[in-house]
């Protein structure tokens, strides 16, 4: 049986997911698909749009046969946080043969050479980019600006315009630390790199293949009620229908930042004495920042926009603020990280014909597999519980304010198709 690994947000799902799940499949005569899917919160340091149930049977509907989440520390986290959590749930199942993933740049060779640079940091590469730092520049900047200088040193055919694309596409940062989380992980699962296609990944603009920002930005454009119920027209050939009518009858909010604002101005205050630096990535800068402009803060899109600088991006500072708001600690990511990312397989929902893949999952992998909650304090370690109960606490808080029906998830029954 061969078994292949996507790992998602699916916010939301759409034709460009589709065309993922069916290409590889077909390139790869792929017998399952496993997908290890972002749970309530996304790494741009967000909630999802709609809840990780209904995401999770778009996916079974459309050629996933089991789904897996990930917690709410990889989830919410930076790159490479995202990319070494979900490799290391792959890893521990035992059956993954191959992880599959879209690149705007698809050459395999190019983008191990550039992951390679980034896990050795030679000596050239580590002082261009603490000097870029020093000097101001974000943190992806300064790093772009250290490999150029690498690359122009190290690489036989270096096209510094090229690299300079590959190093500002999203799709590919992400595929650069799949790379490194593999290496370092696991040698059994190889990489399978296709072209992404359709609308660039931040692009509001809806196609065939849309990116999941241009629906989002649809869904989020009107009044709640009224989007749903023109989602058939609003959506036409961008969403497979079933995903369509997902949206149509979804029960809860389409959820955004700013649901959670008033959340969030109380942690603020309640702890601007002390600062924020417990919290993961709130270095001792930011959390300064924050202090002196909580004046400035009338709601969480536009207190990132106010706080965001030239070397601090939005999408950093939004991760900060809702690292603060969920309590997602410094200290905890350190005891993930220590245990090589803290990994266990909680089943989102599954296909039926494909209860095989717990079977095997059950006889290779070396993570254990949750397929009722209940079933926790039996199951996991206590730091695989610790971060179980985070990701549930997260979740709840989500749930509480989308709306959507869900009460406390112990009492759910498992997603089968």
């Amino acid at each position: 049986m061969k078994t292949i690994g996507i790992i998602a947000e699916f916010n939301p799902f759409h034709n460009g997911h589709k065309y993922l799940i069916d290409k590889c499949k077909k390139d790869l005569h792929a017998d399952r698909v496993i997908v290890v899917m972002s749970g309530d919160y996304v790494q741009r340091g967000a909630p999802a749009i709609i809840d990780k149930f209904t995401r999770t049977i778009c996916a079974l509907n459309h050629g996933a046969d089991l789904v897996l989440e990930l917690p709410i520390y990889y989830s919410l986290g930076s790159a490479e946080y995202f990319a070494k959590g979900a490799i290391s749930i792959l890893s521990g199942l035992g059956c993954v043969d191959y992880l599959c993933f879209g690149s705007e740049f698809p050459d395999v060779e190019k983008l191990y050479e550039i992951a390679d640079i980034i896990q050795e940091e030679p000596a050239l590469y580590k002082e261009v980019l603490s000097a870029s730092v020093k000097e101001g520049e974000s943190f992806p900047a300064a790093r772009a600006k250290a490999l150029d200088a690498q690359l122009k040193e190290s690489s036989k055919n270096y096209n510094s315009s090229e690299y300079e694309k590959l190093l500002s596409a999203p799709n590919t940062i992400l595929a650069i630390e799949y790379l490194r989380a593999l290496k370092k992980k696991n040698q059994f699962i190889k990489p399978y790199v296709i072209q992404r296609v359709g609308r660039p990944f931040h692009s509001e603009e809806l196609g065939s293949i849309p990116s999941a920002a241009g629906i989002r930005a649809r869904l989020l454009s009107g009044i709640g009620d009224r989007v749903k119920l023109n989602a058939p027209f609003i959506l036409d050939g961008v969403m497979p229908t079933s995903a369509i009518e997902s949206i149509s009858g979804y029960e809860g909010r389409f959820m955004q930042n700013n649901d959670y604002s008033s959340l969030l101005t109380y942690k603020l205050l309640l702890e601007r004495n002390e600062g924020y630096t417990k919290y993961l990535d709130v270095t001792r800068d930011i959390s300064n920042r924050i202090q002196s402009n909580l004046e400035y803060n009338d709601g969480f899109s536009s207190f990132c926009n106010h706080l965001k600088t030239k070397n601090l991006v939005h999408t950093r500072i939004s991760r900060c603020l809702m690292h603060i708001l969920l309590n997602i600690t410094e200290e905890n990511m350190k005891a993930y990280k220590d245990d090589e990312y803290t990994a266990y397989a909680r089943v989102l929902g599954l296909r039926g014909e494909s209860s095989d893949l717990i079977k095997a999952i059950n006889e290779n992998g070396s993570i254990p597999v949750l397929s009722r909650l209940k079933d926790a304090d039996k199951l996991l370690t206590p730091l695989q519980k610790k971060l179980l109960d985070e990701t549930l606490i997260a979740s709840q808080i989500y749930n509480n304010i989308s709306g959507n029906g869900i009460g406390s998830e112990y009492s759910l029954k498992q997603i089968v198709l």
